[in-house]
């Protein structure tokens, strides 16, 4: 008689060891990230540098855990993310500071044709004094000189009346509109605003318009103003672009 082979059962397979604080390496990590794209968002930056103070806290504890690598990439993208938020929010503390000082006459002040230098000169320019800003436009405004305004001039109750000659040259690699700025807009005499004179075929007549300024090349224009019967010290003000460094020309007229 013949008896069947004996069968063996087969040893139980011990269930996988569920990952120790592999959560919380992950929230870490994904705490990180998001720290870190947020970081330049000046505002919800203050929120997602909190989130990465977490994740750094989660990350620390996960280090003890089965999943140390990603903890440890959670903790380093959390660091990241608070020292970015750092330099971008000193960078915008910069820039509103400097908005809020001004920023007049930070550019480059010369004699016509002289090599501008490197060093700003922080003096407000005067008559025959050119004006350069960092990018190479500049403008050159040149002494005053008397106009007598014809009979249909404006404003009707002209005093006396002095015109300048202004010439804005192109050093940029790009074409400049004349009609981003302010030309002839912010003037004043003796501390009080001066009104443009407008003498349309008369002596006082002002040339200010619109002209697309080529690189390398210069466009000038005149304008003129009412001021007071004795002379006094005048203020023109230029600004080429929106939120851009002014120039504030001073001098008698």
């Amino acid at each position: 008689m013949t008896y069947p082979p004996p069968v063996y059962a087969q040893p139980p397979v011990a269930p996988p060891k569920p990952a120790r604080f592999g959560a919380l390496a992950w929230t870490a990590v994904i705490l990180g990230i998001v720290g870190v794209v947020g970081s330049w968002v000046i505002f919800l930056n203050n929120l997602t540098a909190v989130a990465a103070f977490v994740g750094i806290v989660l990350g620390v504890i996960a280090l003890f855990g089965t999943r140390k690598v990603l903890a440890l990439v959670g903790v380093a993208l959390c660091v990241l993310a608070i020292v970015l938020t750092v330099v971008a929010q000193q960078a915008a503390v910069k820039e509103l500071d400097k908005i809020l000082n001004g920023d007049v006459n930070q550019g480059q002040v010369s004699a016509p044709g002289e090599t501008a230098k490197q060093n700003a000169l922080a003096e407000n320019p005067t008559w025959g004094k050119r004006y350069s800003w960092a990018n190479g436009l500049s403008v050159d405004v040149a002494a005053p000189v008397a106009c007598t305004p014809g009979k249909f001039a404006s404003p009707s109750t002209i005093t006396r009346a002095v015109k300048f000659e202004v010439t804005i040259t192109n050093g940029t690699t790009a074409a400049f509109e004349t009609a981003l700025m302010s030309m002839g807009t912010d003037a004043q005499f003796n501390g009080q605003k001066a009104e443009r004179v407008f003498d349309s075929g008369g002596a006082c007549d002002s040339t200010v318009d619109s002209a697309t300024v080529l690189p390398g090349k210069a466009y000038t224009f005149h304008v003129a103003y009412s001021v007071g019967a004795q002379p006094g010290e005048m203020q023109l003000v230029f600004e080429p672009t929106f939120n851009s460094d002014k120039a504030a020309f001073v001098g008698q007229a």
